[in-house]
């Protein structure tokens, strides 16, 4: 996948670690101004600085994309910077989550984080975007959008199930705009949040060489190749997709 040079903003949310940071620096290398946003407003500022490293130019912004105010507020000043032209969604959570063993709050947060939160950011971009007529929106899914998780993870999978259609539907609904919503679903990652469920290198790489047909975990960088294509001109006519990097998990 090749990606042209941008002339204009990328929002992205989760941009302090992990998948999100990888879009950052990508969307960065080939000439977007970057707005990195993180609930955590240091991380976002060690991502900039790898992208000032890297030769290029960026702002870090706290964010909590469940805060619609705060939300409409930063994309408005983005905007104002320069017109915002990407918006990529990255911000989330996983958490393990049992029927039996767990309540409502963990489908709360799931639901308030990944898919209102994916919301939240998509409808604030589409106001600044809509009237202009042009813009790419990627949101971040899973290959949990398509089937369950092989440990328990019900609130996980619900809400990015959530979110490959709400892709589909805003998708449609705004593509006749000239502003196109698509997404990428990546499969099993070697990012923090994966760490952060517990598992292990070797428990990780036993899982790769028994369930993924490449062989090996996805890498950030990989994804956010994907991201930078579905946010380029190479994807025109492409709205509603999503594109599953998963090392063909899902085959």
């Amino acid at each position: 996948m090749t990606s042209t040079s941008i002339d204009g903003t990328a929002f992205v949310t989760g941009g302090g670690s992990g998948l999100g940071r990888a879009v950052c620096l990508r969307l960065a290398a080939r000439g977007d101004r970057v707005v990195v946003t993180d609930r955590d407003a240091l991380a976002a500022a060690e991502t900039v600085e790898m992208i000032a490293q890297a030769g290029a130019s960026a702002r870090a912004v706290a964010l909590d994309v469940t805060d619609a105010e705060a939300v409409a507020d930063a994309v408005r000043k983005a905007d104002e910077a320069a017109p915002l032209q990407t918006v990529v969604t990255c911000a989330g959570v996983a958490r393990p989550s049992a029927l039996l063993s767990s309540s409502a709050s963990e489908l709360d947060l799931a639901l308030d984080v990944n898919v209102k939160g994916t919301y939240h950011v998509i409808r604030a971009a589409a106001q600044l975007m809509v009237p202009r007529g042009a813009g790419a929106i990627v949101t971040v899914g899973s290959t949990s959008s398509y089937t369950a998780s092989s440990t328990p993870m019900f609130a996980y999978d619900t809400s990015k199930a959530a979110v490959r259609m709400l892709t589909a539907a805003l998708g449609r609904e705004l593509a006749p705009t000239g502003v196109r919503v698509n997404g990428v679903a990546p499969g099993t990652m070697d990012t923090p949040l994966m760490r952060a469920l517990g598992a292990d290198e070797a428990s990780l790489s036993e899982m790769a060489a028994a369930r993924i047909p490449a062989g090996r975990l996805g890498r950030p960088e990989e994804v956010a190749d994907a991201v930078a294509f579905l946010s380029g001109p190479e994807s025109s006519y492409m709205c509603g997709q999503m594109i599953v990097v998963d090392g063909g998990w899902l085959s």
